[in-house]
């Protein structure tokens, strides 16, 4: 009997200085649930998108392969020709940009909007014509393209596809690793709106 008192008197004694443990530290918990919480999300994210980018990887360097009608699409495949020659596993920071590049990135960029917003159009500019006989006539670069009516803003939009275009086939090249997970599960938790909620999470548990 005095046994059985000692053990649950030992327990309650235990359970005591645990309950006091996590209120003292209950903020330090709160943020390591969180953050395991985030980066496994990230993990989760960045699995889905390398499945999904292995294949636009490969339909790029489809797009240009030799076929006795390429030359209906094939213009604008020397700009992307030297990355679809690669055969290197690309670095572990070449896959962080290029999954930041291919997910976290618009097309138009910002920057080229900015640029072209207030240019006026060029009266014997024709989207169609600019864009008959290469790649970026497919339909889905074609709606990157939106309100381009002067040579230079088309060309500006061909260029960040050529740069995501150029992502995608180093996603390709390294397949379904852990390198590649890492890279995106890394550019997913480095997204400006994350590091944001982050701190807005940090700085919510430090006033509480």
């Amino acid at each position: 009997m005095a046994v059985g008192s000692s053990v649950r008197g030992r327990v309650a004694a235990l359970a005591t200085v645990l309950a006091g443990e996590l209120r003292r530290h209950w903020r330090l918990l709160a943020a390591a649930a969180l953050a395991v919480a985030g980066v496994s999300l990230a993990i989760q994210i960045s699995d889905r998108q390398g499945r999904l980018d292995l294949p636009s990887g490969y339909a790029v360097r489809m797009t240009c392969e030799p076929d006795p009608e390429s030359a209906l699409w094939s213009g604008g495949c020397d700009r992307v020709a030297a990355d679809i020659a690669r055969t290197d596993k690309p670095s572990l920071l070449e896959l962080y940009r290029a999954f930041v590049t291919v997910h976290h990135r618009q097309i138009p960029s910002p920057a080229v909007r900015r640029q072209f917003e207030d240019v006026p159009c060029e009266p014997d500019f024709d989207l169609e014509t600019a864009l008959k006989g290469t790649r970026y006539v497919f339909v889905p670069l074609r709606v990157h393209f939106a309100g381009a009516c002067t040579r230079a803003h088309a060309d500006a939009v061909m260029s960040e596809i050529d740069e995501r275009d150029r992502a995608l086939l180093a996603i390709e090249r390294e397949g379904l690793s852990h390198a590649a997970l890492m890279a995106g599960a890394l550019a997913n938790l480095t997204e400006p709106l994350v590091i944001l909620c982050a701190a807005a999470v940090i700085a919510a548990l430090a006033i509480l």
